[in-house]
């Protein structure tokens, strides 16, 4: 169990009874509260670690719910969805942090965990499994492919953060964007971390206290925890394997599933992550020069690194006209691609330019569709009828030495 208490203060009604029945689920003791007066009488008489609070009228309340003990107790406020002037009025009257209503799966545990990592008040949940997640890498040699998109899908996907009808189990999700010097997981999401991974490459404390390095991540709306990169080139020399290892030991066993953006550059780090994965996703282009680059990699692996994991090709059609065809590809990798992702130039740009995955702001475009399918083979989900017979085999060769 998570262990630390909390007071939800709520009106009777639908949002109260989702409040209590996410925390409750999230492990959290809850005690609840109908009125702001209530929860200050509450609060005098025990203590919690964070009000969750909804249906706040009058921003002094909040006030008087932090200050009702003798330590200033976190607060938590659910605001109208949409509603952005209630939103800055609550932090402007001391919430430590607002949740829009209609939140997002996950969301409302993941702010919670959040506070209370920066507050110093989380209590370890000593049932929580140390099983490392499964580790998914997303690498193409050639830039410009959309590996980002596909990583950022992917990781939206498997949080649970599908709206289709063919919605997918929520999971514990972790996206490191290892593209340390332009990386752009953030802007995908629309997200303005405060924190990055050299950052927390070079804070020896967090390095050795998985609580203080959780603190580095940022939040998406999805539920998708961010460990973004740096922003700005330089910094990516503050991140060493060494450092890079530190940082997996203590995060990968928080989370079920671990999707690291791994660009384009194959250096000594994204060469320790590939050996680290459960699953590869080699995103390729559909023209010779991209295929040709594919295969040197695949040669240049084959005889420095030991990749025992599964390997998926992603073919990303990232123009109108076909170029080559699926069979030219199959015979070019000697492998049958997991999945295909059409043409869609106009709804990918949109989505970027907005900050919105498509899977969530489109989900049922042609590309929202396919990438889904890439989501369902990281699960093994209906994958092993579509493989060939021989595709292990073909893998076989493909990182078998010459």
């Amino acid at each position: 169990m998570a262990g630390n208490p909390i007071l939800l203060c709520a009106p009777v009604g639908d949002l109260r009874a989702r409040l209590e029945q996410e925390l409750t689920a999230a492990g959290y003791p809850v005690s609840t509260a109908r009125t702001p007066a209530d929860a200050v009488a509450a609060l005098r008489d025990a203590s919690f670690d964070l009000v969750v609070a909804d249906g706040l009228s009058v921003t002094g309340a909040i006030g008087s719910i932090r200050n009702a003990s003798s330590i200033p107790t976190l607060c938590l406020v659910v605001a109208p969805a949409g509603d952005v002037e209630a939103r800055i009025a609550f932090l402007e009257a001391g919430a430590d942090d607002v949740l829009g209503a209609g939140w997002a799966a996950r969301e409302l545990e993941a702010r919670v965990e959040a506070l209370l990592i920066r507050s110093g008040r989380i209590r370890p949940d000593t049932e929580r499994t140390a099983a490392a997640g499964h580790l998914v890498s997303f690498f193409s040699p050639k830039g410009g492919v959309g590996t980002t998109t596909l990583a950022v899908n992917t990781a939206v996907l498997l949080a649970g953060g599908d709206r289709s009808a063919s919605s997918f189990p929520t999971q514990r999700v972790l996206l490191v964007d290892l593209d340390l010097q332009f990386g752009q997981v953030a802007t995908h999401l629309n997200l303005s971390p405060r924190f990055d991974i050299a950052g927390l490459a070079s804070d020896e404390q967090a390095l050795e206290d998985p609580e203080v390095a959780a603190s580095y991540l940022t939040t998406h709306g999805s539920g998708v925890a961010v460990l973004a990169a740096p922003s700005i080139p330089d910094a990516e020399g503050r991140v060493g394997v060494d450092e890079l290892a530190r940082i997996f030991d203590l995060l990968r066993p928080r989370f079920d599933v671990v999707v690291v953006d791994c660009g384009s550059q194959l250096d000594p780090r994204v060469l320790w992550v590939l050996g680290q994965a459960d699953t590869h996703e080699f995103v390729i282009f559909p023209e010779i020069a991209a295929l040709r680059a594919t295969s040197l990699m695949l040669g240049y692996l084959a005889e420095t690194a030991t990749l025992r994991a599964r390997t998926d090709f992603i073919v990303n059609h990232i123009f109108p006209k076909e170029l080559l065809k699926t069979r030219d590809i199959e015979n070019l990798l000697r492998a049958k691609p997991a999945a295909e992702i059409p043409y869609t130039e106009v709804e990918m740009i949109r989505a970027v330019n907005e900050g919105v995955p498509l899977v969530t702001g489109r989900p049922s475009a042609p590309a929202a569709i396919a990438l889904r399918s890439v989501a369902q083979s990281i699960m093994g989900i209906n994958t092993e009828s579509e493989r060939s017979p021989d595709s292990g085999r073909r893998r076989g060769m493909l990182f078998g030495r010459r």
